[in-house]
């Protein structure tokens, strides 16, 4: 008997090994497939605990219905890589209807917010980037006007050292002509307009007036009720206390 079944062992050894390779094959496959949802799963989790502490930050930046506009270009995006909608096609059969749908809205609301937060911070961007070439402007008009003032201060000196030039009385000798020529002239130099005196004066009230808020920061209400909008739609998701929040909880501590 052990005879016969050694014998039909041996003579199928090919089959048997194929099937054994094949089942190995489809069992890591299987793991691998199940490790790649758990850890799906685990992302997801992550970042609703994270996205809800995020959120509730950017809510504070807006006080009295006006928004924070320093907190906004400070504060770090919500998210960059939206993960539920990445992996989402895991958990179709896995989660029921409600919970699903929850899970949608509750990234819906968050991508809205998402995206107020990143046209706040380009309008902030782009204000900063004209008010510099405004600034730049404003500084190559003054170094103008102070060259115009330094040339015309000048005009001005040279016609009175030639006018009173004109006044040396004749009866000087040609010596004492040349003397008296040498310091007028020398007089009038020292009267020309300094030109960084008019440049640095004109570049003072520059920086003045850009300190005291001269360019106007212009931030749509539409943001403002934007955001609001969203956050009062999300007090309305629990997220965290459906069905679906703790099986996904349980797939993502699975050990395989």
């Amino acid at each position: 008997m052990w005879e016969k079944a050694i014998e039909l062992i041996f003579s199928n050894l090919i089959d048997i090994l194929l099937v054994i390779v094949g089942g190995s094959a489809l069992f890591i496959y299987w793991v691998q497939e199940r490790r790649k949802v758990s850890e799906a799963a685990s992302l997801i989790i992550m970042q609703i605990e994270d996205l809800q502490k995020r959120i509730r930050e950017i809510g504070s930046y807006i006080s009295e219905g006006n928004l924070n506009d320093t907190a906004f270009y400070e504060s770090q995006s919500l998210f960059k890589i939206d993960y539920w909608n990445q992996y989402k096609h895991y958990f179709i059969r896995k989660l029921d209807s409600f919970s699903f749908n929850t899970f949608d809205e509750f990234y819906n609301c968050a991508s809205e917010i998402l995206e107020q937060q990143e046209l706040m911070k380009t309008l902030q961007k782009n204000f900063f980037f004209y008010s510099q070439q405004a600034i730049m402007q404003l500084e190559i008009n003054g170094f103008s006007q102070s060259l115009n003032l330094c040339k015309q201060e000048s005009a001005d000196n040279g016609s009175i050292v030639k006018g009173l030039m004109s006044m040396i009385p004749e009866s000087l000798s040609t010596e004492q002509k040349k003397v008296c020529e040498e310091l007028l002239k020398k007089a009038g130099s020292q009267n020309n307009g300094d030109f960084w005196d008019y440049y640095n004066k004109e570049k003072q009230n520059i920086i003045s007036a850009v300190n005291q808020n001269a360019f106007t920061k212009y931030i749509p209400m539409q943001i403002r009720i934007s955001i609001e909008s969203a956050l009062k739609k999300l007090n309305t998701i629990s997220i965290i206390g459906c069905d679906g929040y703790r099986k996904m909880k349980k797939i993502a501590e699975r050990k395989i």
